[in-house]
């Protein structure tokens, strides 16, 4: 790629994008994403209120704390359905992901992608809705930050009808919130699961896929996505937006560096949960013995 830079100045361009370029429409966004987009909003909210509706029946819990345990269970469901739609729709369809040629990722996309990312943008939309009033600053700033340019890539990717499937790609790392949910859920209200089985089980899943599905993935996808860029330059293909060619790679990377920094952490509580969980099950078998 350093070759195509250097030969030709103007590939800088080509590669990463420009801010004269005018091909997209929200015409798509009202057309494939909007009405799918509150359509799940409505199902979320939903959920939560069924959600809420339970946990006071189960437990004395009331104000913050109801609705911060209310909060993360209830998108329970929706990381199942994020999981889901972007493994087949990055891996499945072979038409994405078992070629090196860039048109059909450049291009296409498929119902099921759609509907991956008109759930991300529907779900980042509902739990900002949610931490605005249940989280304090300076974590707040970040949260909002976080959706709010989560909302506008995913977005993108309707207004200019393109690239879709990156997002699908990008979006497999929801997989890692199958375990940290458990994992705030223990620290903030039930820390006797850390005494548990399961729960030990729950920390080494997430440290394995924290790997997999995080330091692998988002250096798997820059990767090929500047493999496609290139390919595309060469094959004469009309310049991107500068928020794709920039926006799209420097979010993946900024991903790539705070995971390598969440990982760390994972990486010492899982061997603080460790001993806590092996000092409770000495305890057990002492107090049998007894």
């Amino acid at each position: 790629m350093m070759s195509l830079l250097l030969d030709d100045p103007s590939n800088w361009t080509r590669i990463f994008g420009a801010s004269n370029v005018t091909s997209g429409s929200w015409d798509n966004v009202k057309e494939k994403s909007l009405n799918q987009v509150l359509l799940y909003i409505g199902l979320l909210i939903s959920c939560y209120v069924l959600t809420e509706l339970i946990l006071k029946q189960i437990t004395d819990w009331k104000d913050l704390k109801l609705k911060k345990l209310a909060g993360s269970l209830s998108m329970y469901p929706a990381f199942f359905v994020m999981v889901y739609t972007s493994h087949v729709g990055s891996f499945l369809d072979t038409k994405f992901s078992a070629t090196l040629d860039y048109q059909d990722r450049h291009h296409s996309s498929s119902d099921v992608i759609d509907m991956f990312a008109n759930f991300y943008i529907a779900a980042n939309i509902v739990q900002a809705i949610g931490q605005i009033q249940t989280e304090k600053p300076p974590l707040l700033y970040q949260l909002m930050a976080h959706h709010v340019l989560s909302i506008a890539c995913y977005t993108s990717g309707f207004y200019f009808d393109r690239f879709r499937w990156w997002e699908a790609f990008a979006g497999c790392c929801e997989i890692t919130n199958l375990f940290l949910i458990p994992g705030f859920a223990a620290k903030e209200f039930f820390p006797e699961w850390q005494e548990q089985t399961w729960y030990l089980w729950n920390s080494r899943l997430l440290w394995f896929f924290f790997i997999i599905h995080r330091l692998i993935l988002f250096p798997c996808w820059l990767g090929l996505w500047f493999w496609d860029r290139v390919q595309a330059v060469n094959n004469g293909e009309p310049d991107l937006h500068w928020f794709e060619g920039i926006v799209y790679p420097v979010t993946i990377f900024g991903l790539l560096v705070l995971s390598i920094i969440w990982f760390r952490l994972i990486g010492r509580r899982l061997k603080k949960q460790t001993k806590i969980y092996y000092a409770a099950q000495a305890k057990k078998q002492k107090a049998k013995q007894i």
